[in-house]
């Protein structure tokens, strides 16, 4: 499973909002240790004051009344007991707490103490072993201090110090819950704003390979937008002035090719040699279906139908009934009622193409539409010998030929699929084709 988001705004948002949170969570680790170790200091000065006021009183009074001392001070949360020996052993005075203790009760009772004196404190796990855990639940960690007597008996003291560690409370759970929960709210709105202009020149590049002439977009907002947005209508207009300056040259020359067309033709009808004037004339009416071709490719750009919504369904049966009441083999299956929005003649035009195809050079075409969620696609199959595989790609440029079959002579200059591309990709969709056993299978898919 993948968590990294596919989309900048997501990515950015969630950067965002972890770097955020990290920080945040790692100021109130540092927040924490400082605070707990204030506390644990202060505690254990509390401690070892009282635990050195306890030892000076059970030193001062004569060894019978020092049990009534112990059963007083057991009164209060210190542990405390008289035993002949030294209770404790010295391999924890290495903690900084207990070194801190032990300090604070030689100031208390004298430098002389410090070779009688025994600190240790202790993890949890070894609270119960020690009889500790009862002082204070809630403790964390906990000391216990001996001190040797002039009688040569000790005194112990136990006790509890505050709670020492870096756990998160529930107040600070909550503060970076709410703190990533800003972060994220106000990042969304921030990324937005700053995604928006992308977001917009990703439609207009959609839209401008559909259509040359859209509108330019809005130069505005900062700086580098308007700069961006300006450099994006500056090449859209020029594409649009070289579609226009392409369109009428073809223009151009088609007309000026009609006048010598048809001299060459009237001329060809005073040939005396009937095999020669035939022939003549064949390569005038195939020079004429060139030009014709050509600007129809050309126009396919530079038309501007405007899209509607029609029901796709009638219009392919309407198309293959004509062909078929004109003595084409064409079939066409029960297609279903689908409204699209598309461009009606230039449609129409890329399905005649592809029926044409298939009759030509596949003997029979055979009609049909499948519905999916996101497309609708035209298939058109045939029961011809197919198109080799190393070439179906290269069949989509302009008077591109393959030989044999689909040579010269089978009639078309090479622009029929063309003009099916660009009808396509003007709508947003795309053309593809396939063999099978059967023949050639052509797919028109069109966006719904």
């Amino acid at each position: 499973m993948r968590f990294w988001p596919h989309s900048m705004a997501g990515q950015t948002m969630l950067l965002l909002v972890v770097g955020l949170t990290l920080t945040h969570a790692v100021s109130m680790l540092f927040y924490s240790h400082d605070r707990d170790t204030l506390l644990a200091a202060s505690g254990g000065r509390e401690f070892a004051h009282r635990a050195a006021v306890v030892v000076e009183m059970i030193a001062a009074v004569p060894a019978g009344q020092r049990p009534q001392l112990v059963d007083a001070a057991q009164a209060t949360d210190l542990d405390v007991s008289i035993a002949p020996e030294n209770p404790l052993v010295r391999e924890y005075e290495e903690d900084w707490r207990g070194r801190m203790i032990r300090e604070l009760m030689v100031d208390e009772l004298g430098p002389e103490s410090a070779c009688r004196m025994t600190v240790q404190v202790f993890d949890p796990a070894e609270e119960s072993g020690l009889g500790l855990a009862s002082l204070n639940p809630t403790a964390v960690a906990n000391v216990r201090v001996s001190v040797g007597l002039a009688d040569g008996s000790f005194v112990s003291v136990a006790g509890a110090l505050p709670e020492h560690g870096m756990s998160a409370s529930a107040g600070t759970l909550a503060s970076t819950l709410v703190m990533a929960a800003a972060v994220l709210a106000l990042s969304f709105v921030a990324v937005r704003r700053m995604t928006w202009p992308l977001r917009k020149f990703a439609e207009a590049a959609n839209r401008l390979g559909r259509d040359v002439a859209a509108p330019p977009l809005d130069e505005r907002g900062p700086d580098e937008v308007r700069r961006a947005v300006s450099a994006f209508n500056l090449m859209q207009a020029r594409l649009r002035r070289f579609v226009e300056d392409r369109t009428q040259m073809l223009a151009a020359i088609s007309h000026d090719l009609r006048t010598p067309i048809t001299l060459l033709r009237l001329r060809a009808e005073l040939i005396d040699d009937e095999e020669e004037r035939v022939k003549t004339l064949a390569t005038l009416d195939e020079m004429q279906e060139m030009i014709r071709s050509t600007l129809a490719f050309a126009r396919e750009d530079a038309e501007g139908e405007a899209m509607q919504r029609v029901d796709l369904g009638a219009l392919v049966q309407s198309l293959c009934d004509d062909l078929a009441e004109a003595g084409q083999p064409v079939e066409c299956a029960d297609p279903p009622s689908l409204v699209v929005p598309c461009r009606p003649q230039a449609l129409r035009r890329a399905v005649t193409n592809l029926v044409e195809n298939a009759v030509r050079y596949g003997n029979r075409a055979a009609v049909s539409i499948e519905a999916r969620p996101d497309a609708v696609l035209i298939h058109v199959d045939d029961e011809g010998p197919g198109i080799p595989e190393d070439r179906i790609d290269q069949v989509f440029r302009p008077f591109y030929r393959l030989e044999g079959s689909r040579g010269r002579e089978t009639g078309g200059v090479g622009l029929g699929l063309s003009i099916v591309a660009s009808v396509a990709y003007a709508h947003g969709g795309e053309i593809a084709l396939a063999n099978r056993k059967e023949g050639l299978r052509a797919t028109l898919r069109l966006p719904r």
